[in-house]
């Protein structure tokens, strides 16, 4: 066989393996565009968030009280009392906290709006030395948003709803005490 001939042969074959793909998806060509786009397709999800909370409150009272009186001695002379009653007292709180969260999630489309937006939902469980850790994912992305390999940044994710949850022995440590979650229940 010649050159031309083995192209055409491979050529045969591979729109063969195309159309025996099956009967709910359409062949695709090898030029096609492998982006997610339907319910069923899946896409990555490059999870980069962090968040920064910094509160600071300082409270400062004063209170001066004044009082003078005019007292009649034995001898009939006025003698003038004053009184000056005076509290002071201030307090301050300083609030610090960052977190950040870098992930690859790989997620699935549940539904496509009436405007082409996808509905997507994903989660990761990983567990390693009795930690226990999920990552969940729920969003709306737009088709065009996603790139050509197949992954969006999830700052472009709409109406997101990341959650990052752990089980295990660090993550109890990490957890107030008894004594301190009654008291903080007491306090608020």
């Amino acid at each position: 066989m010649n050159k031309s001939s083995l192209l055409w042969v491979a050529c045969l074959a591979a729109s063969s393996a195309l159309a025996q793909s099956g009967p709910s998806e359409e062949p695709r060509s090898f030029f096609a565009d492998r982006r997610a786009h339907r319910a069923g397709d899946v896409f990555t999800v490059l999870v980069t968030e962090a968040s920064s909370v910094s509160a600071a409150a300082q409270t400062t009272t004063n209170k001066t009280d004044s009082a003078q009186v005019s007292v009649l001695d034995k001898t009939g002379t006025v003698k003038p009392l004053s009184a000056t009653i005076g509290s002071n007292s201030g307090g301050g709180g300083d609030i610090e906290r960052s977190d950040k969260l870098v992930a690859n999630l790989t997620v699935t489309v549940l539904n496509v709006d009436d405007r082409g937006n996808l509905i997507v939902h994903g989660e990761q469980d990983i567990q390693v030395n009795n930690e226990r850790q999920r990552i969940r994912l729920d969003g709306i992305v737009r088709a065009e948003d996603i790139g050509p390999d197949n992954t969006i940044p999830s700052s472009r994710v709409g109406s997101a709803r990341i959650e990052f949850t752990g089980k295990g022995i660090l993550a109890r440590k990490q957890s107030p005490g008894l004594i301190n979650r009654i008291l903080s229940f007491l306090w608020e």
